[in-house]
């Protein structure tokens, strides 16, 4: 028998992660309350993920409800030796891609009022959300490559290989689309636009 790194590494005693194992082989089986307690633990994670990539709560909500039916239509397919976020942040993008392409949306400016910091006063508040609109307004305006690719890694804050393996390209080419975006955000700052 051979002893891998990887399975060392794995072996520890993670009661949430044998937790989470167990709930998973239930659901592979077709238990429907099980996959149920999976949507409850990513439910948010998703939507969170599908509304900064589309821009449009109505959009996201749609998004969400769309990967967890696919989840479940593949979860038999899904290989349990790998972790399983990145493959439903997978699904995420793809379906938030396959959404975008249905939806010729123009983004209204929207914010995620969760992630605003308390501020010292109502003009703090309001320019704090000027902000934080114009920003989604600029991320909206990227190419779809480059939107997902930070959106992951800077707001998501994945990994630069995790980024890559959820878009299917190499890492390379996500610091690429990355750091071009960040540029071109940048861009917009300098000409007032945010």
């Amino acid at each position: 028998m051979e002893l891998h790194a990887t399975a060392l590494w794995m072996s520890g005693n993670d009661p949430e992660a044998e937790q989470f194992t167990l709930l998973l082989e239930r659901a592979v089986a077709g238990d429907v309350s099980a996959f149920e307690r999976i949507i409850v633990r990513y439910e948010r994670r998703v939507l969170s993920l599908a509304w900064r990539l589309l821009g449009r709560p109505e959009d996201a909500q749609d998004a969400a409800q769309e990967v967890f039916l696919r989840a479940f239509r593949y979860l038999r397919r899904f290989d349990r030796r790998r972790p399983f976020e990145p493959w439903l942040m997978k699904m995420t993008v793809n379906v938030c891609h396959d959404l975008g392409k249905k939806r010729l949306q123009q983004s209204s400016a929207v914010f995620d009022p969760e992630q605003l910091p308390a501020t010292a006063s109502p003009h703090d508040d309001l320019h704090l959300e000027e902000r934080k609109s114009m920003l989604y307004s600029a991320l909206q305006e990227l190419p779809e490559k480059e939107r997902a690719a930070i959106v992951l890694r800077d707001i998501e804050g994945l990994s630069t290989a995790e980024v890559a393996e959820i878009l299917g390209s190499s890492e390379a080419t996500v610091r690429s689309q990355v750091s071009t975006a960040r540029v071109k955000i940048r861009k917009a700052v300098e000409r007032g636009r945010l």
